[in-house]
């Protein structure tokens, strides 16, 4: 399997993988436009900017693959594979969130739509959160057979 970034203007730059790979980071300028959509969202409401930090990323990256590669989107996909040990697994140390999605064919749509659920919306838009990680991989619905997008975004602070 390899990893393919798909043009800024059909993800916002975001790396998409193709079932299950060694994590790969997005291109700079891919990281560039993800952030700039992030903190959009967040300079709306009043609050900081969010920097991409390496180990939410991975994490992000993981659960990401794990949701596609099983076709289901969870946020415990797995014998041993909730976010608390993800989390631990990276060596992440702080207060952290996930949020995750599958089908939306867009950053923009993605982040519309956790802003449409309280729980997404509340994490999204935390005061105390600074960083965060985000992924997008390709897989298909273990129900339909359909090619989905499954998103995870983890925070920190």
């Amino acid at each position: 399997m390899k990893s393919i970034t798909i043009p800024k203007q059909t993800l916002a730059g975001v790396l998409v993988t193709l079932f299950f790979t060694t994590f790969t980071p997005p291109s700079q300028a891919g990281d560039r436009q993800i952030s700039r959509l992030v903190n959009q969202v967040r300079a709306q409401h009043g609050l900081p900017q969010l920097k991409q930090e390496h180990r939410l990323q991975k994490a992000a990256h993981h659960q990401a693959t794990l949701m596609a590669r099983k076709g289901v989107m969870s946020h415990k996909v797995g014998f041993g594979q909730s976010f608390k040990s993800r989390i631990k697994r990276v060596r992440y140390r702080g207060p952290t969130a996930e949020n995750l999605a599958v089908g939306y064919k867009s950053l923009d749509r993605t982040l519309q739509g956790w802003l449409r659920s309280r729980g997404h919306r509340n994490n999204l838009l935390h005061p105390r959160m600074r960083q965060f990680g985000l992924s997008v991989v390709i897989g298909k619905d273990r129900k339909t057979g359909r090619e989905r997008r499954y998103w995870a975004m983890v925070l920190g602070g």
